[in-house]
């Protein structure tokens, strides 16, 4: 089994966690979000982890946009 376990630290931790809302278990403790992705195979783990990523990059940029 594969795991990959992230933690991000940021003020817009909850909107970052609805960007992840439909395919991960997200913990949320103050300005921390957690989620720990498992998956039997290596190339799946990598998808999903790179899936994950893109969902957080752009929720990320639209922040930052709506911010400005």
């Amino acid at each position: 089994m594969w795991s990959v376990r992230l933690s991000v630290d940021s003020p817009n931790a909850k909107s970052l966690a609805a960007s992840l809302a439909s395919e991960e278990i997200v913990s949320i403790n103050g300005e921390n979000l957690t989620f720990t992705l498992q998956e039997s195979r290596a190339k799946d783990a990598r998808a999903m982890w790179n899936t994950r990523m893109r969902s957080l990059v752009i929720a990320n940029r639209l922040i930052e946009v709506m911010d400005s």
